[in-house]
């Protein structure tokens, strides 16, 4: 068993799969071949880490709200990439064998009817598994989802006095991933930023960027990305 081999796992792994766009110029590919490949890296990475048994959380960053400002032919290429997908995974073996409780987070005010009714088709079909937790941010941007935290506690779900780090935990869409806070998170492509992904959650999370562009990541990567993760020491501010 990989895990083994590790002092010390992760049990919540976040993922920045940057790179699809420019790994479609590099290899010749169509947006619609290039974008199919990223959605299905994202199936492969959790075979890999589902590997490690002691990494319980996986959480992607699939389409951020910054994305939904491209083109329309585009949008339309990815919206329908990830309906497929997702339609798919509603009868993946991988899913329901590992026991995966598969969620969306984000806006879905953002996001086209069909594709949010896809979304809900496989929460509800993973909806009893505790086992692991692959949380998919879709239509998704920090900055949002805090100001939507925010409408909730003003709408009365928290009470202002009763307000703590805890509670504020409570109001975000991370709320129902047992670990919310990521221990690491991967960024590929090359680029060293957050760019808008889980910013409370994050505050305490290590750093690990691959110049690999997303379609090219191997299970070796995360090998590398697990042992790096091994070595370091947190200290939490302390």
């Amino acid at each position: 068993m990989l895990a083994r081999e590790f002092v010390n796992l992760p049990r919540h792994i976040a993922v920045i799969p940057d790179g699809n766009r420019r790994y479609a110029r590099k290899a010749g590919l169509d947006l619609h071949a290039a974008y199919k490949l990223g959605v299905e890296k994202i199936r492969s990475f959790l075979r890999w880490v589902l590997e490690f048994r002691g990494i319980k959380c996986v959480t992607v960053f699939a389409l951020s709200t910054e994305n939904l400002n491209r083109s329309r032919l585009e949008l339309e290429i990815l919206f329908r990439v990830f309906r497929k997908e997702i339609e798919r995974a509603v009868e993946d073996p991988l899913i329901h064998e590992s026991r995966v409780r598969v969620r969306f987070i984000g806006n879905r005010s953002l996001l086209p009817e069909s594709l949010a009714s896809a979304m809900r088709a496989l929460e509800s079909a993973t909806g009893g598994y505790s086992d692991y937790y692959l949380t998919v941010a879709m239509g998704y941007g920090g900055r949002d989802e805090i100001v939507r935290c925010v409408r909730r506690i003003l709408a009365g779900e928290v009470k202002l006095r009763e307000l703590t780090e805890d509670a504020f935990f409570a109001c975000l869409d991370t709320r129902e991933i047992p670990h919310p806070e990521p221990d690491i998170i991967i960024r590929t492509g090359g680029e060293r930023r957050l760019s808008n992904f889980l910013l409370y959650q994050s505050a305490y999370s290590e750093l690990v960027f691959l110049d690999k562009l997303w379609p090219e990541v191997e299970r070796e990567d995360l090998i590398y990305v697990i042992r790096e993760y091994s070595r370091r020491q947190r200290r939490f501010g302390r």
